[in-house]
């Protein structure tokens, strides 16, 4: 989900195992869902956003105006998945565009404070997400099963919102929406796929010599035995 590569071991899978082989939480769960997790409990978790009453990862719910501002939202968008390379060239792989939404919604009686607190959130959010080695690291993450993004190709920062809330509609309220796009690869490889256990290489000397003349003259045979993964020995016997 990340070298930027999220790629599944390249090993023969019997049905009772999982789709991606690491045992984790990516054999059954998208490298989206993870993502989405990384960036909600960063925010979530962060000095900033301690005090705000409310914080969601879904937007199926309505906000209550009451008591359940200031909001932080993190929500899932759209995914693109396009071709990584050419056709006909190997197992499917994709690369991804995952699109995540940030809602951010305070209220201030100061109208110039409140826009002040909203570019405020949105600069904690830049940093905090872009600063931290944990999550943007290439080599070294703790993303769970390894989920890594190479790059964030775009970044769209809303206008900010306006409105009021309260009793009487005096309270003024913002809305800060923020649009990331993180890019990442994704390879299926096929499942219930032979390994390759022996390749037997014997000589046919000379060149053009017919097999009675062959059996004449000592030949060399060399096997080459491989030990892949969940295939005990003993190995089945050359044809």
């Amino acid at each position: 989900m990340t070298t930027g590569f999220l790629e599944p071991p390249n090993m023969y899978f019997p049905p009772t195992f999982s789709w991606t082989g690491t045992g984790g939480i990516s054999d059954t769960q998208s490298y989206e869902f993870l993502l989405l997790n990384g960036v909600y409990d960063r925010l979530a978790t962060s000095p900033f956003f301690s005090g705000f009453l409310a914080k969601r990862i879904s937007d199926a719910l309505p906000i209550e105006a009451g008591f359940q501002i200031p909001f932080l939202g993190v929500f899932q968008g759209d995914t693109r998945m396009v071709p990584d390379g050419g056709g006909n060239q190997g197992c499917l792989g994709f690369t991804n565009n995952f699109n995540i939404g940030i809602q951010i919604v305070i209220q201030n009686n100061d109208p110039v404070g409140l826009r002040q607190k909203l570019d405020e959130a949105y600069w904690y959010v830049m940093n905090r997400l872009w600063r931290d080695d944990s999550f943007t690291n290439m080599l070294r993450t703790t993303m769970d099963d390894g989920t890594r993004f190479e790059s964030v190709p775009n970044i769209r920062r809303h206008k900010p919102k306006w409105g009021t809330t309260g009793a009487k509609n005096e309270t003024p309220v913002g809305i800060q929406q923020i649009d990331i796009t993180l890019f990442f690869r994704t390879f299926f490889y096929p499942t219930e796929f032979p390994d390759l256990e022996r390749i037997t290489v014997k000589t046919s000397w000379p060149t053009g010599s017919t097999p009675e003349e062959q059996q004449k003259i000592q030949q060399v045979t060399m096997v080459m035995q491989f030990d892949p993964d969940y295939v005990p020995p003993p190995y089945p016997p050359d044809p």
